[in-house]
């Protein structure tokens, strides 16, 4: 009985650290809808998200928003691991809405709110958004 319970435990934490990873990923969703993007971040099958980034426009010396142009940044990868731990150095001019998680990143999105072009690429369908798909470099 008392290695059931322990289990049960071990469960429960499993559980818990799933839950708190998924929270995260929803408070990411929820700051870029505060931000009056219409970016969901997708799910992608065999992937997990591991970073996602808020590249905001640049603030003059009033503070004031130069333009609208804005960034999302989301990393994916097969396994993911532990959060990484980030100086305060690191963390400067950025904001980081989720992660980084340790994991080799193999898919990475950029969302633009302003319309770009990459050389090279090609437009495919993920989660009903039309996007762009382009190799990001040799992988050895």
């Amino acid at each position: 009985m008392k290695k059931l319970g322990m289990f049960f435990c071990a469960c429960l934490l499993l559980l818990a650290g799933c839950q708190s990873s998924a929270n995260g990923l929803a408070r990411a969703q929820e700051k870029i809808e505060q931000s009056n993007l219409t970016f969901k971040i997708p799910k992608l099958n065999g992937y997990e998200a591991t970073y996602v980034q808020h590249v905001s426009p640049p603030m003059d010396e009033k503070g004031n928003a130069i333009g609208d142009k804005h960034e999302i940044l989301v990393a994916y990868t097969n396994h993911k691991g532990k959060l990484v731990k980030l100086a305060d150095e690191q963390k400067a001019n950025k904001d980081i809405l989720y992660g980084p998680y340790q994991g080799e990143t193999f898919i990475t999105i950029t969302y633009n709110s302003f319309e770009s072009d990459l050389d090279d690429s090609q437009d495919i369908v993920i989660d009903g958004e039309q996007v762009q798909r382009a190799a990001a470099g040799d992988r050895d």
